[in-house]
């Protein structure tokens, strides 16, 4: 399955070669903006050194090229059926609205549904040592890559042995709207009979997995409107979806998800 990633206020897909191409300020004397190439660069040789493969790439830029946003899919399964792998998010502005960043999370290719997670992230400054420090921390972090895929593994497994009554799962739709704004209003409807009328079998089970998926299937939109929304809305909405781990047994209490 392919999409096109279009970004927020008048952003378009990109080539890599269009990246490389693009122009970067000036520096002054406490700023010192990283190309968008240098930041994608940076990530995808850190990940080939790391044994990582890359499966599939998007790129895309707004705000008249200031703004940077891809998504990197990887090879590595986070599922014994492969339908679920590891991906990657990477940002970067020039106009200094926001630090380069790096986060992990996984893809469902089922639906080619996409969710971050806030576990690993790294972001930096522009500032003179920004490029060195930004490359040190994404080799820290893809070097940490492995254990955030058993730990992502993990939570997926919990998630599609975790069963939801539909009073639970539709408590959960309504506090990701009411308390999180997650979901606008008018999308609780969609996500409702998403739920109750999963599109794909994979996601029939009464699951938390299956609930996961029915709100990153509305949010797939974003994938191809504003991806850094959807990485900070896929975030937040595993945090309400996956409880604290239980201290005493390392694993998240079923109970809690519905409190």
């Amino acid at each position: 399955m392919s999409a096109t990633l279009m970004l927020q206020d008048g952003g378009r897909e990109i080539t890599r070669d269009e990246l490389n191409n693009l122009s970067c300020p000036s520096a002054t004397r406490s700023w010192r903006p990283i190309s968008h190439a240098t930041v994608l660069d940076t990530a995808l040789q850190t990940l080939t050194e790391a044994g990582y493969a890359v499966a599939k790439m998007r790129l895309g830029v707004s705000r008249e090229r200031q703004r940077f946003f891809g998504t990197l899919d990887l090879t590595t399964a986070l599922t014994h059926d492969g339908a679920v792998t590891l991906a990657v998010g990477i940002r970067n502005s020039v106009d200094r609205s926001f630090p380069m960043s790096f986060c992990a999370g996984s893809r469902a290719f089922v639906c080619d549904n996409l969710a971050f997670h806030s576990d690993l992230i790294v972001k930096r400054k522009h500032t003179v040592n920004g490029a060195a420090r930004f490359s040190a921390d994404i080799a820290r972090a893809v070097m940490s890559l492995n254990s955030f895929k058993e730990a992502e593994a993990q939570r997926i497994e919990w998630m599609q042995k975790t069963e939801l009554k539909d009073v639970e799962a539709e408590s959960l739709i309504l506090r990701a709207c009411v308390e999180r704004g997650l979901v606008a209003q008018r999308q609780l409807p969609l996500v409702y009979r998403e739920w109750h009328e999963p599109e794909h079998e994979a996601f029939k089970p009464r699951t938390a997995w299956s609930l996961l998926n029915a709100f990153t299937a509305i949010f797939r939109e974003l994938q191809t409107k504003n991806p850094a929304d959807l990485a900070h809305r896929t975030m937040r909405l595993q945090a309400l979806l996956v409880p604290p781990q239980n201290e005493s047994h390392g694993i998240p209490d079923a109970a809690a998800l519905a409190v």
